[in-house]
């Protein structure tokens, strides 16, 4: 390996280290404490990374990464359990497809939290969710649309040092994003004051329910989340933790700032 590459990977590792010390901190990460990690690129000719956080032979979670120009790493998502680019899952997805796993090519796709895949190439392509693993509207071209269009967002956020750290956390109850459909019926909070992050902050603050949905590829794809807490660090930055029912076996803690810019809050 390369002087300058194999540099550039124990930068990598003792920023995602440092990070999932942070979070181990954190009570629902307490699996986290002394465990290990597996490092693994992100699609050909990317420069993204996925971390599996493994304790005991079980993966409890991950953290994806991007590089940035400039040198720095920008923490791109992180959460709890063994659900995205899960493979059981996505031998599920191939039966319901009636594909047969020896005579297709199954590739992870990132580009962030909202566009991240599986693309399974045989006699023809198909696309499925990285982490629900549920077949996607999507063809060739439009994927390398969005990509294309997509990638500016992870480009925007911002670098996060080895030394960042959680300034505040807040953890609400699980709950059904379909308990209440205000989605359907009632105004989003609006944009503007989502952007300053205050209201939204302030709502999961009272432990109030909030719940998020984002309408993807021509909106042909409708993805519902609740939102049950929050991550903020001392760099700035905000993420949001997201769930799909009121178990609460999954987390995933996504950039305040990338859901603003894609979907739609709802109280």
């Amino acid at each position: 390996m390369p002087e300058q590459e194999q540099a550039g990977q124990s930068s990598l590792l003792a920023h995602v280290q440092a990070w999932t010390e942070q979070l181990a901190v954190q009570p629902a990460f307490k699996s986290w404490q002394g465990a290990t990690l597996s490092i693994s690129a992100l699609g050909p000719g990317t420069h993204s990374w996925m971390a599996s956080v493994i304790q005991h032979k079980k993966t409890v979670g991950y953290l994806v990464v991007h590089a940035t120009e400039s040198g720095g790493f920008v923490l791109g998502e992180y959460g709890l359990g063994d659900y995205l680019y899960n493979l059981t899952t996505l031998q599920q997805s191939l039966q319901r497809l009636e594909l047969i796993p020896s005579a297709i090519t199954s590739t992870p796709l990132y580009v962030h939290p909202l566009l991240s895949v599986w693309k399974i190439s045989g006699k023809s392509t198909a696309f499925t969710d990285a982490m629900s693993g549920e077949a996607l509207p999507l063809t060739a071209s439009l994927w390398s649309a969005e990509a294309s269009q997509e990638l500016k967002l992870i480009q925007v956020q911002t670098p996060m040092a080895a030394t960042a750290g959680i300034a505040k956390a807040v953890s609400n109850a699980s709950f059904s994003p379909y308990e209440r459909l205000q989605w359907l019926t009632d105004a989003p909070v609006d944009k503007a004051e989502s952007k300053g992050s205050i209201k939204l902050l302030n709502i999961l603050d009272k432990k109030k329910h909030l719940t998020y949905t984002a309408a993807r590829f021509n909106g042909d794809m409708l993805y519902v989340w609740s939102a049950t807490g929050y991550h903020s660090w001392n760099n700035g930055a905000v993420y949001i933790a997201l769930e799909t029912d009121e178990l609460g076996e999954s987390q995933r803690y996504v950039p305040l700032t990338l859901l603003v810019e894609l979907g739609d809050f709802y109280r």
